[in-house]
């Protein structure tokens, strides 16, 4: 240490020296011979050194929620990727299952045209069969030895027939010539010739007129088959049976001929 030179104040010089508030920074390029001095206070330094603690702070906390993030950001990824996976999965399994309704539709549809075919056949069937049932060419007695004989009112005034006369026998049994609808069921006692008249629709032309002597079991309304039971006749007499066609009668042997 120096001590000051007063003789009478024997002082050490430490004693009169500042306290240190800082350091002095000696720096000498490289390049030249001239030096620099910086002085750094202890404030500065320690601001200094807690804006590097902050910043170290703050960096490490981006690095960690950086981390934190990519961490989520993979495990997003890797269940983005494997949902991904199972959608391919499910997509090739609704791709085969398409596939595979296809065929059946395809299939489907070609027995459902077969089917379809085979009911337009069907239906092209009944409806010739039901026009061919609608034709009155049955002859219209039964459970007898019907014959067809002159008519035997003719001329007399209300007995006479437009058709044909059938001669029968005790027991008889009347049915309709075709399928159709009882459009009349008509009696009259009084009459010396028929006592009842039944008339039939079969809604394609033709109508049919059963004139008789009998029990009428069929009434108006009804809609009947060929060879659906109209009347009885309890005793030998006659049947008078007309058609009419389009309005006019025509010979019902024209039709009966192929029957009889």
């Amino acid at each position: 240490m120096i001590w000051n030179k007063s003789k009478d104040n024997k002082t050490k010089r430490a004693d009169t020296k500042r306290p240190t508030t800082g350091f002095t920074m000696l720096l000498i390029p490289n390049s030249t011979d001239a030096t620099k001095t910086v002085e750094i206070s202890f404030d500065r330094l320690l601001k200094m050194f807690t804006g590097a603690v902050a910043v170290a702070i703050i960096v490490i906390g981006l690095l960690f929620s950086m981390v934190v993030h990519n961490h989520k950001l993979k495990t997003s990824l890797e269940d983005a990727e494997s949902s991904v996976k199972e959608l391919r999965s499910t997509n090739t399994e609704l791709e085969s299952t398409v596939s595979s309704l296809n065929e059946q539709i395809a299939a489907d549809k070609e027995v459902f045209s077969k089917i379809e075919d085979t009911i337009s056949r069907k239906e092209e069937e009944e409806a010739v069969t039901a026009a061919a049932a609608a034709v009155p060419d049955q002859i219209p007695i039964t459970n007898a030895n019907a014959l067809v004989v002159n008519d035997p009112y003719e001329g007399t005034n209300g007995g006479e027939t437009s058709g044909i006369v059938f001669s029968t026998v005790e027991g008889a049994v009347v049915v309709a010539a075709a399928d159709g609808v009882i459009t009349h069921v008509d009696s009259d006692d009084n009459n010396p010739y028929y006592t009842r008249g039944i008339v039939i629709d079969h809604q394609n032309g033709y109508i049919t007129y059963y004139r008789l002597n009998g029990d009428v079991t069929a009434k108006e309304g009804y809609a009947v088959l060929k060879g659906d039971v109209l009347a009885m006749l309890p005793t030998a007499g006659y049947v008078a049976f007309e058609i009419k066609q389009n309005g006019e009668f025509i010979e019902p042997r024209s039709l009966l001929r192929e029957n009889q």
